[in-house]
């Protein structure tokens, strides 16, 4: 084995990684050339309680959990109050489940599908929520989202660094946008529709969806359109800049949507979310008139 492998082995096995992140706390929570991945298991506070979260070193998320805190990551803060008045929650690209654990920390009640057919990340989905004892919320679905049903092509990435290490938690998992960036391989996975998957399950209720699939967010909702025009959710949505915003634009003003994007300070209300240069904005929320209640306590002027 190769030094730098063996050493890998030696500091991220479970008990000293937790030792070493928290003795390093202290200094890395400035200097972040002393940050060490969590790997194990990350007790992870927020104002709901306590939430478990299984991970390792590849997890780019957790590394942030950990070293920022949860309230700076995203939108988290708003995505927890938020959840307390939602009955139905779709997580499309769940990843590890960390909104789908948040969502049922701050409301014990809700009701969540968290999607996620990537390997690595749909194993440690399905062992948070056990470590969690969330099986009567979260229902872990091992299918992609797609414009079709079948079986697709999948690309996730393969870790070059950490050559011994059964899963990659790079959370780059996509159906096709992305295949030579990183060192991806390609799998095979079952895809359906939004529209077959909600007529499937029979779901008479869908408050909220989060939506991160690295690029394939259009193709999805565009073959679940009659789904959110009769289910009216509040959609989270990643824009990253020069990909899809001019599609989501067009999709959610047919259907009467409003668009806010995430800043820290909270929810900008903006008429289009077309940019001509990177503004820094990575999400954006589209509400439906009928939920503008729901986070009119997050919107800044």
């Amino acid at each position: 084995m190769e030094f730098s492998q063996l050493f890998y082995k030696i500091i991220y096995q479970k008990k000293l990684n937790y030792a070493l992140r928290n003795i390093s706390y202290p200094i890395g929570k400035f200097l972040k050339k002393l940050r060490i991945p969590p790997s194990g298991i990350l007790q992870l506070k927020t104002n709901s309680g306590i939430i478990k979260i299984k991970t390792n070193q590849t997890s780019y998320l957790t590394q942030l959990l950990f070293w920022n805190g949860y309230e700076q990551f995203e939108y988290s803060k708003i995505f927890e109050i938020l959840t307390k008045d939602i009955n139905v929650f779709l997580d499309i690209g769940s990843n590890i489940g960390y909104y789908s654990l948040l969502a049922v920390k701050a409301n014990p009640n809700i009701s969540v599908y968290a999607f996620e057919p990537a390997i690595g990340p749909k194993y440690f989905l399905q062992q948070n929520i056990s470590l969690n004892n969330f099986e009567d919320n979260i229902k872990p679905i091992d299918l992609a989202l797609s414009n079709q049903i079948g079986k697709i092509d999948f690309y996730e990435v393969e870790s070059l660094k950490y050559k011994k290490l059964k899963y990659n938690l790079a959370g780059e998992g996509n159906a096709g946008t992305k295949k030579t960036s990183r060192n991806f391989i390609k799998n095979t996975v079952s895809a359906t529709t939004l529209k077959d998957f909600v007529k499937l399950k029979k779901l008479d209720k869908i408050d909220l969806i989060k939506i991160d699939t690295e690029g394939t967010e259009i193709d999805i909702l565009n073959y679940g359109i009659e789904v959110i025009r009769v289910h009216q959710p509040i959609v989270i949505c990643e824009t990253l800049f020069n990909t899809i915003e001019v599609e989501l634009e067009d999709f959610f003003k047919k259907l009467d949507y409003i668009f806010f994007n995430h800043t820290y300070q909270g929810l900008i209300e903006v008429k289009t979310i077309k940019r001509g240069k990177d503004n820094g904005i990575r999400n954006c929320f589209f509400v439906p008139k009928s939920k503008l209640n729901l986070i009119s306590s997050f919107i800044v002027n």
